[in-house]
């Protein structure tokens, strides 16, 4: 390990540190009692400060920039108030385990005064109203300290499996006290679990050559190892379907002729005797039925690095707790040189079958004047990032159906990649950080109008650091999946076809987008898409500035729901005058 003696204040060591282990980007918010972190942080040239309006956005934007390649993102919010602003969007990066190290500082709340502005009081530490979305935590006091508790945050968060840290630092090292200390040279370098045992491999390949209809399970595990390539190739070897899960943030490619959606529907339509799961984290709802999609199968095999990818796998037969790539890599070299030319022919009919099946059921959505269908808008965006050559998605909502894209199945360069988590507001700001993990790749952030509406400050920063990137509303002018479930509840609701609380009229995310500073344009006809997303993409490919496209889709509440009236305080005041 390459060390250099530095003499600066706490403020430089920090931003120091960060650019000496290779960071570009500090996501953030400003506050006032970190000033010498931003001057410091302002005149490095080697790291750059992204800012965000809101401290949810700048972890959406720390979080979408682990997802490009995996390098681990650092944020910086303001005090105990900034983190318990950016918990609604932490818990998207802790349940994707993404490695973002979360920097906040911290005054002294026991020595004197316990009541310090903007921190949390003396009854708690500063780490503990993050500790249930972060895998580690630690309090930094001295200042020479501050290079090794850095190195070790960046390189704990990266290490398998990755996932979120907190680093809080007293703000009395935010002094101009000069200190001594050393800074740690060399990019993170990165950590694997090991290799699987020989007998395992040899159990796996028997299991696969046995059996009669193999599926593999596929999880974040796969991108995160960078496993893709090794776990298709050894799907067209054995001949399986290849399924993953509605939260899975980055599966296989959905174009490729083995790919079967979601795991559900993969077992209802290929029956497995086998399934084999990899680099997956199979999750539930909290009910009874949250394993019965697994139960079919006579055998059942996980293979991941962490105890979480066997949790939720009851009646598991083998377990490999190894790296997903070295245990794909060790079965490729081991498998014997057999064809199961008939599986592989019958699991891509299966495919196809499950393909087919999507598009029929997004093409039910009849064709209106002043609207967009779904899942004409989803290929009209694959058909332009494909026109460049292949791009990226990211994707926060659920009126369009992403795994329905195309008519061609088993072609296209471009990835889709899901918000992570579930929790409202994380597109717009993962998009920006997408970007800037990828900047030499087209990126479409496809996010719906709700989430849109909870995190809009963020299209500010796309335009404040010219991150040029394309937007898409799918404007179905409602909280659809929240109607959906209205329905599904069975209430007074669906009786009368009135649903309060859901549908978002009155709202203009293009006027939204001018005002901060980004230009758009509303597109409500099906003959005017191509056109519009060509013209987005040239915008931010061409001139390098953000754009957005406001895509009017159909209302989203359940077949033949209506809008129910609103509260009106003026219904109040109107009976007070009358009384």
């Amino acid at each position: 390990m390459k060390k250099r003696s530095i003499t600066a204040t706490p403020s430089e060591i920090i931003v120091e540190q960060l650019a000496a282990l290779g960071v570009q980007y500090v996501f953030n918010n400003s506050g006032s009692r970190e000033a010498l972190f931003f001057d410091a942080l302002h005149v490095n040239p080697n790291v750059h400060g992204i800012l965000g309006l809101h401290e949810g956005s700048v972890a959406a934007m720390a979080g979408g920039y682990t997802q490009g390649n995996l390098d681990p993102a650092v944020m910086v919010v303001h005090l105990g108030a900034g983190l318990a602003q950016c918990l609604g969007q932490l818990i998207n990066v802790w349940s994707g385990s993404l490695p973002v190290v979360v920097l906040t500082f911290a005054g002294d709340t026991g020595s004197y005064g316990d009541r310090v502005g903007l921190d949390l009081t003396h009854d708690v530490g500063p780490t503990s109203i993050a500790k249930p979305f972060t895998k580690a935590s630690w309090t930094v006091i001295e200042p020479d300290g501050l290079p090794q508790a850095i190195e070790r945050a960046l390189r704990v968060a990266k290490t398998p499996p990755v996932g979120p840290v907190h680093l809080a630092v007293y703000d009395r090292l935010l002094g101009n006290d000069m200190v001594t200390t050393d800074i740690i040279e060399g990019e993170i370098q990165s950590v694997r679990a090991g290799y699987p045992a020989d007998e395992d491999v040899e159990a796996v390949i028997r299991a696969l050559s046995d059996a009669q209809r193999p599926l593999f399970y596929v999880g974040d595990g796969i991108w995160k190892s960078g496993a893709e390539a090794r776990v298709v190739a050894l799907a067209e070897q054995y001949g399986c379907p290849i399924a993953g899960t509605w939260t899975e943030m980055r599966r296989t490619p959905q174009s490729h002729r083995l790919h079967c959606g979601r795991i559900a529907e993969a077992i209802a339509e290929v029956s497995p005797d086998l399934i084999v799961c990899i680099g997956a984290r199979h999750n539930g709802r909290g009910k009874p039925q949250d394993f019965n999609v697994l139960s079919g199968a006579q055998r059942l095999i996980g293979i991941g690095p962490d105890v979480e990818n066997f949790t939720n796998l009851p009646g598991l037969d083998l377990a490999i707790l190894a790296d997903e790539f070295r245990t794909l890599e060790c079965l490729e070299r081991a498998s014997p040189q057999v064809s199961f030319a008939e599986r592989l022919a019958r699991a891509e009919m299966h495919a196809t079958s499950l393909h087919a099946k999507r598009k029929a059921a997004a093409k039910r959505v009849a064709q209106e004047a002043g609207q967009v269908r779904p899942y004409v808008l989803v290929d009209a965006i694959d058909r332009g990032l494909e026109r460049l050559g292949g791009g990226l998605m990211m994707v926060e909502q659920y009126a369009v159906p992403i795994d329905s894209r195309g008519d061609a199945y088993g072609a296209g360069r471009n990835a889709y990649i899901r918000a992570a988590g579930g929790s409202e507001g994380y597109g717009i700001g993962g998009t920006i950080g997408l970007k800037l993990a990828v900047p030499h790749k087209p990126v479409v952030g496809l996010v719906g109008d709700g989430s849109m509406y909870y995190a809009d400050s963020g299209l500010w920063t796309a335009a404040h650091h010219q991150i040029p990137v394309l937007f898409v509303i799918p404007n179905n002018r409602s909280y659809g999946i929240v109607a959906t479930n209205f329905e599904r509840a069975g209430g007074v609701m669906k009786e009368t076809g009135e649903y309060p609380g859901v549908v978002l009229d009155g709202i203009d995310p293009v006027k939204i987008a001018e005002g901060f500073g980004v230009e758009g344009m509303q597109v409500d006809e099906e003959s005017d898409l191509d056109d519009a997303i060509a013209r987005g993409l040239d915008v931010v490919e061409g001139e390098e500035r953000p754009f957005l496209l406001d895509v009017k889709l159909p209302l989203g509440l359940p077949e033949g729901g209506r809008a129910a009236t609103p509260f009106h305080l003026t219904e109040i005041r109107s009976k007070a005058s009358a009384a």
